[in-house]
């Protein structure tokens, strides 16, 4: 809505308020005027019948007189009552409208968003300049307000245009480079439902999915892969990401099929390829030592498997899990405590042990050893240095929403013990 069409519904709900008013004065003077009209009328046609009698012979003259007379007094009477009763009422009326007026705009100034209003018409009359800016890859000039003003325009434009799925994947793409991971994925997975079809989009989306580190979104991320290189197995990007994201989830198999794909055409001093080439080697070392510690299994006796277990088990922390002061007041009261590790080594941000449990009175001691991890070989034994989290969550999930309270500290893991850790939670996400 543009300022002249609000200027003129404004005027016009006026105007509307002022005809509301004066519509009962102006209804009660015409009807004054149509009942003098009709008395003076009756009057005559009295007169006109007083001598239409007197030439009958039905009265005499003396009666006519005094009938005349009769009318006159009452004619006289009734206009006086009617000046008397529809006296000036221009004055009441003035003050009554300039006292509405006033009051109307002095509600008005205190409830309107007019403020917000301007800024998101501002905000609309940048995104042509900010759109520029942001698709030429200057998006690191952006300030904090450009970026507002823009997530602002494309708001006001997506609720303009809902089924707008460009818009909807841009804005996504805008949460998502200022880590806003939830938002971003909900606007991507909008923009993939109203076009389907569109495989860059479906792209974008695997991309954010990955990005959060959090397993189930990781398995949808594969599973949106697989099926774009179902129908596009040449493509040597979509080969990529799928070797990435099924090394995060530690699939021995898919990492190696998908980069042998890439291998020969990855540069030789590629930080992404010798990471991947440290992962398969990882979980290969892990599928030999759970082969061989299955064959060794199925040679000594059930107590023996039972101690060999429990030592594995052994393999972890005593955490014991504070508030600092603000914390104490700003943090949610209700909700989840969930305490994970994940590997300090490397950008695999997927948890090797997680423990949930409800917020409860502070400080809380909680265990976390390998019988807490989410994979069977990806677990605190497989690892050698950790950065332990606590998070206070409302809706129990690993992945960050804002609002949330964490607190992180670095350790290392010692084979077959249960070390002892203590964790402040005091920064808000």
């Amino acid at each position: 809505m543009s300022w002249s069409e609000f200027y003129i519904i404004v005027s016009g709900l006026i105007t509307l308020v002022l005809l509301i008013v004066a519509f009962p004065w102006l209804r009660n003077k015409n009807h004054a005027k149509q009942d003098s009209l009709s008395n003076t009328q009756i009057v005559k046609q009295r007169l006109a019948e007083l001598d239409r009698e007197v030439q009958e012979g039905l009265i005499s003259e003396h009666d006519k007189r005094q009938a005349v007379d009769e009318l006159k007094l009452a004619l006289v009477d009734e206009s006086a009552f009617q000046s008397h009763k529809t006296g000036n009422a221009k004055l009441p009326l003035a003050i009554g409208a300039v006292l509405a007026i006033a009051c109307g705009v002095i509600v008005y100034a205190q409830v309107n968003q007019m403020g917000r209003v301007a800024q998101a018409a501002q905000a609309i009359e940048a995104l042509p300049e900010l759109s520029q800016q942001l698709a030429s890859g200057n998006a690191n000039n952006l300030t904090q307000q450009d970026i507002a003003s823009l997530a602002l325009a494309i708001r006001q434009r997506l609720r303009e245009e809902p089924e707008d799925d460009t818009g909807w994947m841009y804005f996504g793409r805008l949460m998502l480079s200022i880590g806003q991971e939830v938002q971003a994925i909900e606007a991507i997975d909008k923009a993939v439902s109203l076009a389907p079809s569109n495989s860059a989009n479906r792209i974008t989306l695997a991309q954010a999915l990955m990005t959060t580190g959090d397993v189930n979104n990781l398995e949808r991320a594969q599973s949106i892969l697989l099926g774009l290189l179902n129908d596009n197995p040449a493509n040597d990007n979509l080969a990529l990401m799928m070797a990435v994201v099924s090394a995060q989830l530690g699939d021995l198999e898919n990492t190696q099929r998908f980069y042998k794909q890439v291998e020969g055409k990855l540069p030789a001093d590629s930080d992404m390829a010798q990471r991947l080439v440290a992962r398969i080697k990882e979980l290969q070392g892990n599928t030999s030592a759970m082969a061989a510690l299955q064959n060794t299994a199925a040679e000594i006796t059930d107590t023996s498997t039972a101690q060999n277990a429990s030592s594995e088990a052994q393999t972890g922390f005593n955490i014991t899990v504070n508030l600092s002061d603000d914390a104490s007041t700003k943090a949610p009261k209700d909700g989840f405590l969930i305490v994970f590790a994940q590997d300090a080594n490397s950008d695999n941000k997927m948890p090797a042990a997680v423990v949930k449990l409800p917020i409860d009175d502070f400080p809380v001691s909680v265990t976390l050893t390998t019988e807490n991890a989410m994979m069977p070989q990806f677990t605190l034994a497989t690892l050698s240095d950790v950065v332990v989290t606590a998070r206070l969550s409302k809706d129990g999930n690993v992945a960050v929403s804002k609002g949330e309270w964490q607190g992180s500290v670095n350790a290392s893991v010692t084979a077959n013990e249960i070390s002892s850790l203590s964790v402040i939670i005091d920064k808000e996400l």
